[in-house]
């Protein structure tokens, strides 16, 4: 309670001045309301109409702004501002990536109540689950959007995330196959003659990513000029737990490119053509391909589009089936096993980029192959292997002999890489 200069009691949020004049001060839903006036009946009648007129203006899609949560205010700042600028408006994995990571743990407290203390706390569990840095520096990303959109509709004064803190993402080593480990999955591949067998094969040959590859089709072929054009991507979503594909503009604005045929690409499309016509065929009215999507390379035994859990799931089993047969093969020679390590779809795409710089190929060159806009990017691809390094160190001699000038190493012939 305020007091005037005789110490009477003027009521909340009223004082008055030395000069004389009174004050009235509020905070209504993060808005600051504040009023001086000689006249105190007067100053009153217009301060609770201000207060009234700020707590109307509180009130947002039927929650008032003191109940209003993270998760409500998200939904709807997503619908209204963030779904417009993506592509196909809206992502369900955009939408996940808040849920997953924030809507989870703090998405049920009220909006003007989060401070700076529960992102962070939210961000050591986050971590502590395992969630990477990266992905969780992306979330923050999208929460720290969020709440500014809140504060500038006079949702809530502060924006808790200025100032956490998130370690600084680790590099992680992508993983490429070896040329020992790429005959190994291919020999595996001709063996239990996979489905996917040309399909993998032809990542290895173009670097596409694997929504790219889903999305391909006949169309895109030109067995004239032996180019593969890259124009769309296959994508899917959740919606009330129905699965929906559907077809995307490729990542970025240069993944729209054309691949050229490398060695047996052309033939390798004539078989997938053949297995592809035999199989529906066979199925009859059982292929399921959708009428939408009847003109895919690639698709399931079924007939139906390619998602990427379909393909990590089937290399999961490969790399399982590869390890079997090398602890047989050890087991019969006395030998220790070799390990072969767990290989993702994207590996495929890097494992290209490798395999282009090992064979000289300029960095320009597996840019626009690759379809980066970024050369760092492309670099960041290119992996110089274990056996590569052993054959420079060998190349070079006597290392500390600085003499024999024919052996020195001119920098930018090191994998094309300068």
């Amino acid at each position: 309670m305020g007091k005037d200069l005789k110490g009477k009691e003027l009521g909340r949020g009223l004082t008055q001045r030395p000069d004389g004049r009174y004050m009235a001060r509020a905070q209504v839903a993060g808005k600051s309301v504040l009023l001086y006036g000689w006249k105190l009946r007067t100053l009153k009648k217009e301060f609770a109409e201000a207060v009234e007129e700020a707590r109307k203006g509180s009130i947002w899609l039927g929650y008032e702004a003191d109940t209003l949560t993270l998760n409500e205010w998200f939904e709807e700042w997503y619908e209204k501002y963030k779904a417009p600028t993506l592509k196909n408006g809206g992502s369900a994995q955009y939408r996940r990536k808040f849920v997953n990571y924030y809507g989870v743990r703090i998405g049920s407290k009220n909006l003007k109540d989060i401070r700076q203390l529960h992102v962070q706390t939210a961000i050591a569990d986050m971590l502590e689950a395992g969630r990477s840095s990266k992905s969780v520096r992306e979330a923050t990303g999208i929460l720290q959007n969020c709440i500014e959109a809140a504060m500038a509709n006079g949702l809530t004064s502060i924006n808790p995330t200025v100032g956490v803190v998130i370690p600084k993402c680790d590099k992680v080593e992508r993983r490429v196959l070896t040329v020992e480990e790429q005959e190994i999955f291919i020999e595996h591949l001709e063996r239990t003659k996979s489905w996917y067998e040309e399909m993998y094969k032809l990542m290895l040959l173009t670097g596409m990513r694997i929504g790219e590859v889903g999305g391909l089709q006949w169309r895109d072929i030109d067995f004239t000029n032996r180019f593969i054009s890259i124009k769309r991507s296959l994508s899917y979503q959740y919606e009330d737990g129905v699965k929906t594909m559907f077809f995307t503009s490729p990542k970025t604005e240069n993944s729209v490119r054309k691949i050229p045929f490398f060695g047996e690409t052309k033939d390798i499309l004539m078989r997938q053509f053949e297995k592809q016509k035999a199989k529906r065929a066979g199925m009859g009215k059982k292929w399921k391909q959708p009428k939408d999507m009847d003109d895919l390379i690639f698709t399931t035994s079924l007939g139906t589009p390619i998602g990427r859990y379909t393909i990590e799931n089937d290399m999961r089993n490969i790399t399982k089936q590869i390890n079997e047969t090398l602890r047989i093969e050890a087991e019969y020679s006395g030998t220790i096993p070799k390990k072969f390590e767990r290989v993702h779809p994207h590996a495929l795409r890097h494992t290209f980029a490798t395999r282009c710089f090992e064979k000289g190929m300029t960095p320009r060159t597996v840019q626009e192959i690759m379809g980066h806009s970024n050369y760092n990017t492309t670099v960041s691809y290119t992996h110089v292997l274990d056996d590569i390094k052993l054959k420079e160190a060998e190349r070079l001699g006597d290392f500390l002999d600085n003499t024999k000038a024919a052996q020195r190493v001119v920098q930018d012939e090191l994998l094309g890489i300068m």
